[in-house]
């Protein structure tokens, strides 16, 4: 999860951990795509909030669609911004959905992920 609100990755990080998930946090999107070509074992789906410091989730996207290891990773994009234009671009840029932080409660943000995951026949530790 690239998340830059701390407070955020504290509730998301224990919401998804208690429900069988396994999380890593990036607080900004330099973090995110370091980690993300850093890691030896690439994470399975990843939520990624579009307004971040040093890189915004969709220059995020962008670089990993040019990246032959990372390209096919499912992308959530969860942010505060609704308007149908940054909706739009994000999907353009391939991610698989975009959800509103605030219209959801952070259980909710979870189911979601979980039918995501459904879809795409991902697998967390439960």
């Amino acid at each position: 999860m690239a998340e830059d609100d701390s407070l955020l990755v504290h509730i998301y990080g224990k919401k998804f951990k208690s429900s069988g998930f396994e999380i890593e946090f990036a607080m900004d999107g330099e973090e995110a795509i370091s980690k993300l070509k850093n890691l030896v074992i690439k994470p399975a789906l990843i939520l990624l909030d579009c307004q971040m410091p040093r890189k915004n989730g969709f220059e995020v996207l962008e670089e990993m669609k040019t990246d032959l290891e990372l390209k096919n990773i499912p992308v959530v994009f969860l942010t505060n911004m609704y308007e149908p234009a940054d909706e739009k671009r994000g999907m353009d840029l391939g991610a698989v959905s975009y959800l509103v932080k605030s219209q959801y409660i952070p259980s909710e943000i979870v189911d979601k992920v979980k039918e995501i995951c459904e879809k795409y026949d991902i697998k967390n530790k439960e």
